[in-house]
């Protein structure tokens, strides 16, 4: 059945591949986003636009927040950190706003968020398992999800249904985590971050897809971990992308390095979670790429 969707985040790496994939299914799409004009060429003219809430009329079925400045973009200075806050929790609380005053009645919400709200673990310790049920952590990424789900509460009292998708590390091509490492590996550059031992809970960029319309299509609600259901290492992450581009990774990148490049953002490259996707796995939902190996083949062929 056609739906409605309103998207935030929709020109992002993840969101444009979404919004694209619901216009060609035949769903009324519009995005909200401060490049307009920019998505209207990309999508020509074929997805509805908005620079601001008030541009907005009528009510829709699905709202998607999606919005939120890359969180490894730039060094996590004091301001740094309030732009972040600022461009999910914010503009989370200007979307329930909105949806109050235009008296919306959702069938579906989906709010981003993502698996560092468990807390970073470093080496070793981050062997230890997350699911839906685990409690929040307390470092800066841990409290940035924590507080952007929180925003989105009262939207649930909107909907039908509300989920928050806590998202791992997508792997696609041409964007991502994995562009910031193409080159270097390309190079032969690439290779293991502090330990090596820290989990990486990562996902297909397909399957990410297919699992939102999975989600879409279920009854889920409450937080879904969207990743994988086998984490792997850091250690066994470069070794297998170096496997995939046919080139060595030899040149590690200790604690201490890492640290003094990226400060306090380092704890994205030095801690991780093995978030395992729980309410996916338990509602039927089958991956196509649950091997890293073969997700990375995939993704080097259409690069």
């Amino acid at each position: 059945m056609k739906q409605r969707i309103l998207v935030t985040g929709g020109t992002g790496f993840i969101g444009s591949r979404l919004v694209e994939r619901w216009w060609q299914q035949g769903h009324d799409v519009t995005v909200l986003t401060r490049r307009p004009h920019w998505a209207q060429e990309r999508w020509s003219g074929m997805v509805n636009t908005a620079s601001d809430l008030a541009q907005l009329e009528g009510q829709y079925d699905r709202l998607v927040n999606l919005a939120g400045e890359g969180i490894a973009d730039a060094r996590w200075s004091d301001s740094r950190k309030a732009t972040l806050r600022r461009s999910r929790i914010q503009l989370t609380e200007q979307l329930v706003d909105w949806a109050q005053a235009t008296d919306q009645h959702f069938s579906l919400v989906l709010t981003g968020s993502a698996v560092g709200f468990y807390g970073g673990f470093a080496g070793g310790d981050s062997r230890q398992l997350v699911t839906e049920d685990s409690l929040s952590g307390s470092d800066f990424s841990a409290t940035l999800c924590r507080d952007w789900e929180l925003a989105a509460e009262p939207l649930a009292d909107l909907s039908k249904r509300s989920v928050i998708l806590r998202t791992g590390l997508v792997l696609g091509p041409n964007g991502g985590m994995l562009q910031r490492m193409w080159l270097p590996f390309q190079l032969g550059l690439g290779g293991v971050i502090g330990s090596g031992q820290q989990m990486l809970s990562w996902i297909h960029l397909r399957d990410y897809c297919r699992a939102i319309d999975h989600i879409c299509d279920s009854d889920l609600h409450g937080a879904v971990n969207m990743t994988a259901p086998i984490p792997v290492t850091n250690r066994d992450f470069t070794k297998v992308l170096g496997k995939v581009l046919h080139r060595p990774t030899l040149f590690p990148m200790p604690s201490f390095v890492a640290k003094l490049a990226f400060g306090e953002m380092s704890e994205l490259l030095l801690q991780g979670q093995q978030a395992l996707p729980a309410q996916l796995q338990k509602s039927g939902f089958r991956y196509e790429y649950d091997d890293l190996g073969r997700a990375l083949e995939d993704i080097v062929s259409v690069w």
